[in-house]
């Protein structure tokens, strides 16, 4: 079994236990007293995603028409959407009423489906280590899904630098152009495009590096969970064994996705402030000949 970080891992539709893959004795037993996850940290989160996973089997969401969109295509309903909405974010986003973020949840799944290969308490290790891999592709998907939505904006926006500070290095060609009132306004209404371009860029930016703080900090704890089970898991098969240090492997590739994620978000950041600094002196210049044509 090879559960690896892969660019070409496929987006499952699945991020969750279902029914039939929990311990039915374990099901029956959740409304008396839900299962104590071996990281208390992520007891909550952990409870949560089960219970989540006991409504939908009674009532399925429909299937997010965003969760198999390209980033071209997320990118344009993020842009021409009449008010921004964490739509582009897919199943991916915290929604009203949850206490848990899904990266949280996933993780906490993660960490108790290593809990049941090392207790030996798991009806049937090929059905874990199968949900385990699930889960890993899950959490690769969010990481490439949203390393192209960084990519793509900044490519956007690295090339609207460019194309507009042209007119501002020979500003007093600018300035003379300007002096016509169609060009001005022409001007005045394409600052307001991108001001508005700017504006949805940041608000999904901001929210997407809260989402991968999230799972930076669950990953981080599923690390020091992992480590402590090194020295209780002992007597390891080598299948087990083989597991353990995948999993190992991706918390580490995980942790290095999250932080260049981290790094992307910050560089974007400087970007739309150099874009936003563009378009106020576009608009300073286009203020000032209107002043001078009155």
């Amino acid at each position: 079994m090879n559960i690896t970080i892969t660019p070409e891992s496929e987006w499952l539709s699945s991020n969750r236990m279902s029914a039939s893959d929990v311990d039915n004795d374990s099901l029956s037993d959740m409304d008396a007293k839900p299962p104590v996850h071996p990281v208390p940290q992520m007891q909550g989160a952990f409870e949560e995603s089960m219970m989540e996973t006991l409504n939908e089997s009674e009532d399925p969401e429909p299937q997010d028409r965003m969760s198999n969109a390209d980033s071209v295509s997320r990118r344009k309903m993020l842009l021409e959407q009449d008010e921004y909405e964490r739509t582009v974010a897919g199943r991916w986003k915290q929604r009203p009423g949850e206490q848990f973020h899904p990266l949280w949840k996933l993780v906490a799944q993660i960490s108790f489906g290593m809990h049941l290969l090392q207790q030996g308490v798991a009806k049937s290790d090929e059905e874990v280590i199968k949900i385990l891999q699930n889960h890993v592709d899950d959490i690769d998907g969010f990481l490439e899904r949203t390393t192209e939505d960084f990519d793509l904006a900044q490519g956007d926006i690295d090339e609207r630098i460019r194309y507009l500070k042209l007119p501002l290095e020979h500003g007093s060609v600018f300035d003379t152009m300007l002096n016509d009132r169609n060009f001005r306004t022409a001007i005045v209404e394409g600052n307001e495009k991108i001001e508005h371009i700017i504006d949805r860029t940041a608000a999904a930016m901001n929210d997407a590096l809260k989402d991968v703080q999230k799972g930076l900090d669950a990953t981080r704890e599923l690390a020091k969970y992992l480590t402590r089970l090194d020295k209780q898991w002992d007597e390891r098969t080598e299948e087990h064994d083989s597991v353990y240090l995948a999993m190992i492997g991706n918390t580490e590739g995980w942790t290095r996705a999250f932080l260049t994620l981290q790094s992307k978000g910050t560089a974007l950041r400087r970007a739309l402030v150099q874009l936003g600094g563009i378009v106020a002196e576009m608009q300073k210049r286009a203020s000032a000949a209107r002043q001078r044509n009155l």
